[in-house]
């Protein structure tokens, strides 16, 4: 698989994906279903630790599981030798049954309950990212109930708008971190409450950020408020948490940044760039800080495929306001929606495509596809602000459509929407195709319903 915006390779004119053949599996798997690669996951990691170590030696990784917490997932993380950032209780639970340490585990979250906050302490996390002052007395009262110490990094909004979906910004305005004026007098109760350790500052730009300025403007920003509550706190952190946010390629990059500022599919820059710029000011300003980063799109991403299958098809007329006929549109209805992977709908995402079993014809038509959910909402955005995909010539029903970059955000975001069960998915290991989660029966459709027999209910 490329690292681009290639679904997958073509081998002797099959498409393939960690050399599995997906029109294969797919006559052998019912669609839809997820296919990862254990090969993809390790490089990933590897390349991203690689980028940020060889320019500041003191960088720790901490793989975001928000963007995938599969149990197969967070243990292919744990063998590569990084670290987990969860962002709640059942992520923190996850990672402790997938077996890492409570010291290699950051925990998150804007709305930590007191029952999450409790577990925490208990376990004894390596920090709670606090998102807020109230945030940080309710851990306070935790850890001085519990009488064990809370490490922690508060979280602060630097104020740095970056280019991405709207939805994905997380520094300039919005819910995430104190305000910065906050944050001189959130370090000096922490500092001088029993059971608080103050260790760092977290900032996070968002996520699919595609350039690299927001990334030199906020490690400059947040250097500079981390010498500012050293000071007037008389604090000495142990380091600084840049979040993540490294944006992943869906579209062909034209290797030089998109005009068009809602164009965030687009990735003109490398792991290396990202870490060039954060690293080079760390490096220039305090070479001697230890830095944590919190990368999840850019581990998960290309690390697995949503194969699907045409289930319908309809040509429909396309009218001017008079009902005089000046086109008509081809649709093809797969078996795939938002209810399976619920960003193309939720963030109107877009997911590189090709038609698995029509990889030798070179003709293109245009299409636009839809999901099987009865919502006319449930449509994949186009390959253009038009809708349409450019798909082989005679695709029809039958035929399978392979979604790429479908690796993140996709598996904990599934719902039994209407009835349909959520998807299975299978990971590549050393050749061999294994199941990693099972799809839903329609038992598991209704497991967690009361059941009532009759009307008496008294």
């Amino acid at each position: 698989m490329s690292v681009g915006t290639r679904v997958a390779e073509v081998t002797g004119g099959r498409l393939t994906f960690d050399g599995v053949d997906l029109l294969d599996l797919a006559q052998r798997i019912p669609t839809p279903f997820y296919l990862y690669s254990a090969r993809r996951v390790r490089w990933n990691i590897e390349s991203l630790r690689n980028a940020f170590t060889r320019r500041h030696i003191d960088t720790e990784v901490f793989y975001a599981s928000k963007a995938c917490s599969l149990m197969w997932f967070l243990r292919q993380v744990l063998a590569s030798g990084i670290d987990v950032e969860v962002n709640s209780g059942g992520e923190l639970w996850k990672a402790l049954q997938a077996g890492f340490r409570p010291d290699q585990i950051v925990f998150n979250g804007v709305a930590k309950t007191l029952e999450e906050l409790r577990e925490g302490v208990r376990v004894g996390v390596r920090a709670f990212i606090v998102d807020s002052l109230s945030e940080l007395e309710r851990l306070a009262g935790v850890a001085s109930t519990e009488q064990l110490p809370a490490r922690l990094a508060l979280r602060a909004d630097i104020d740095v708008p970056a280019r991405t979906h709207p939805g994905l910004v997380t520094a300039h305005g919005g819910k995430f971190g104190l305000d910065p004026d906050d944050a001189v007098e959130a370090f000096r109760f922490a500092a001088a409450h029993q059971w608080l350790e103050p260790q760092g500052l977290h900032v996070h730009l968002g996520s699919q950020v595609t350039t690299l300025e927001p990334y030199e403007r906020g490690m400059e920003a947040a250097l500079d408020l981390y010498a500012e509550v050293e000071a007037a706190c008389d604090l000495e952190l142990e380091y600084l948490d840049a979040g993540g946010g490294f944006a992943v390629p869906y579209k062909t990059s034209t290797g030089v940044e998109a005009a068009d500022a809602a164009d965030y599919f687009r990735a003109p820059h490398g792991l290396d760039d990202y870490a060039q710029v954060v690293c080079g000011v760390v490096e220039r300003r305090r070479p001697d800080l230890r830095l944590l980063v919190e990368p999840g799109r850019s581990i998960a991403a290309t690390s697995a495929v949503l194969v699907a299958r045409v289930e319908a098809e309809k040509t429909k007329a396309v009218r001017d306001r008079s009902g005089a006929k000046t086109g008509e549109e081809r649709w093809l209805m797969l078996d795939a929606g938002y209810e399976t992977l619920l960003e193309h709908r939720l963030y109107e995402w877009y997911f590189p495509a090709v038609v698995a079993s029509r990889m030798g014809v070179e003709e293109t038509a245009r299409y636009r596809l839809a999901g099987p959910l009865c919502d006319s909402g449930d449509v994949w955005i186009g390959d253009d602000h038009r809708g349409f995909r450019e798909l082989p010539a005679g695709t029809s029903v039958g035929d399978v459509v392979v979604f790429g970059q479908a690796g993140a955000y996709a598996l904990e975001m599934m719902t039994p929407a209407m009835a349909r069960p959520r998807a299975a998915a299978f990971a590549v290991e050393d050749g061999a195709v294994r199941r990693i989660r099972c799809r839903d029966s329609f038992e598991d459709l209704i497991a967690n319903d009361e059941h009532w027999e009759g009307t008496d209910r008294s």
